[in-house]
């Protein structure tokens, strides 16, 4: 497939069930736990890109940076709630890939989102590591559903470029900074720092 071709939605526009399950309240029931993890991971996997054909999964429509690191659909909730570091920590790292590449502009899609149909969010000793990852990937979703669904990478990329263009300089401590600076420690220059994203095109 050609990058020209390349489209970054599988799904046609039209489509009721895909607008149903990303809807803001679709979405709530994903950070409630009212959609079981398994299901949570299908659409995750169906808005990257991947398909299953005759049982086998496929990545030829996966976002390119994604595939390269998973060619196969990666679990990013934990289905087996197995904790264990040596099963969870695969686990943990997809869904950390995934919160990556969401923009710093996106990161509050659940709070924006979901808060108007009440959900205010959880108290600190209610946080699991599957409420978490629940809540990350709704956000990613949400983050899918405003900002890359339907577009081609060409589309994508442009407005990347557009987006380092006319960011403002971020507030942090730079060599010219009247703060003083410990003996031996390396403050990195304003114009080389950026925010840690990680694009998925």
């Amino acid at each position: 497939m050609t990058e020209q071709a390349y489209v970054l939605d599988s799904f046609d526009p039209e489509e009721d069930e895909l607008l149903d399950e990303l809807s803001n309240q679709n979405i709530l029931r994903i950070v409630k736990g009212d959609i079981p993890d398994n299901e949570v991971n299908l659409l995750l996997w169906k808005c990257l890109g991947y398909k299953q054909i005759d049982g086998v999964w496929t990545s030829d429509d996966v976002f390119p940076k994604w595939r390269a690191k998973y060619p196969s659909p990666p679990d990013v909730i934990g289905v087996l709630r197995n904790y264990t570091y040596s099963i969870d920590r695969p686990v943990q790292q997809a869904n950390q890939q995934l919160v990556a590449s969401i923009p710093l502009k996106y990161k509050q899609g659940v709070k924006e989102h979901l808060r108007p149909l009440g959900f205010t969010g959880f108290m600190l000793d209610e946080l699991t590591p599957n409420k978490t990852r629940r809540a990350q990937v709704a956000n990613w979703l949400l983050f899918y559903r405003e900002a890359l669904r339907g577009k081609t990478l060409e589309q994508l990329r442009a407005e990347q470029e557009a987006d380092k263009a006319s960011a403002p300089a971020p507030a942090v401590v730079g060599p010219d900074s009247l703060q003083r600076r410990d003996a031996g420690s390396k403050m990195e220059p304003q114009s080389h720092w950026k925010y840690p994203n990680k694009p998925l095109a």
